[in-house]
């Protein structure tokens, strides 16, 4: 039952991101601006860009694409995770774990997260910790945007991804799969609502199996000035580990330092004991 339900999602989603569309304009999209269809090959052009909506900081993704032709850069500058499990206690601080994307038409980018370094730490009470250092896992998106236009209020994405163990001494044993759905709605310029379901396929080293794990968000952004804005966000965690959920609420500042670079902080403050308490800064570019 548990391999089951991830498989049949993924299945949903290469239903969806092959899809043929009704008209050319829904297949390789077009900017407002120019009234012109774009793609990998033919980029939109500069004075043509939709706004800079990258899938960090929080967990609750963007639904919008790259457009295309162009890249965007999303990392993680450091991070610090602590996790705690009754006597057992974990602490990862990470450098440069880094979302690269690229716009292949209007409606759908393809993605690569590189987990460039991490050191880790675990240890239980009364015992000498373990420590592991090095390159992590390589992940492999595809996001496919089947709601949404430019100057609407709403729009809706499916992403699909596979992680892939590459690390020798950091990082996961196996592959894992999943798939994300993230929806996003624009009250006014100022104040935006964003909500996501994300199901996962992972992976147990220390019991040896694989579990399914539910994850559903919500985040506010609102935009204070043109320069600042800020989120709350609250995301909940269920897996067929366990019985009960965990959850967390997770804030902080954004700072738009021009119309393609946006430097961003913040925190996950753990609602329940089992959850992981981070603390982090990043930043987003496109070329």
């Amino acid at each position: 039952m548990k391999a089951r339900c991830t498989p049949l999602l993924l299945l949903l989603v290469l239903l969806l991101m092959g899809l043929p569309q009704s008209s050319q304009a829904q297949e390789v999209g077009s900017t407002p601006a120019k009234g012109k269809f774009y793609t990998l090959f033919r980029p939109v052009p500069r004075d043509s860009l939709q706004e800079l909506r990258p899938d960090r900081p929080g967990v609750t993704e963007s639904p919008y694409t790259v457009d295309a032709g162009h890249f965007q850069l999303e990392t993680d500058l450091f991070r610090l995770i602590n996790s705690r499990d009754k006597q057992h206690r974990e602490r990862d601080f990470n450098v440069n774990h880094a979302l690269i994307k690229l716009g292949l038409t209007q409606r759908m980018d393809f993605q690569v997260g590189i987990d460039s370094y991490s050191w880790e730490k675990q240890w239980d009470e009364h015992q000498e910790p373990e420590r592991n250092q090095g390159f992590g896992d390589v992940t492999l998106r595809l996001k496919r945007s089947i709601l949404g236009e430019h100057g609407k209020p709403g729009a809706l994405a499916v992403v699909g991804y596979v992680r892939l163990p590459a690390g020798r001494n950091v990082g996961n044993e196996k592959a894992e799969y999943g798939l994300i759905i993230p929806y996003s709605y624009d009250f006014s310029k100022k104040l935006n609502l964003q909500v996501q379901l994300e199901n996962d396929l992972r992976y147990d080293s220390e019991a040896g199996e694989r579990f399914v794990r539910v994850s559903p968000s919500s985040a506010i952004d609102y935009e204070f000035s043109k320069k600042f804005s800020s989120f709350v966000e609250i995301v909940g965690q269920w897996d067929t580990r366990q019985s009960s959920w965990q959850a967390s609420v997770n804030l902080g500042p954004q700072f738009n330092i021009s119309d393609n670079v946006i430097l961003d902080g913040g925190a996950h403050l753990a609602l329940t004991r089992e959850i992981d308490r981070e603390y982090f800064l990043g930043l987003s570019f496109r070329i």
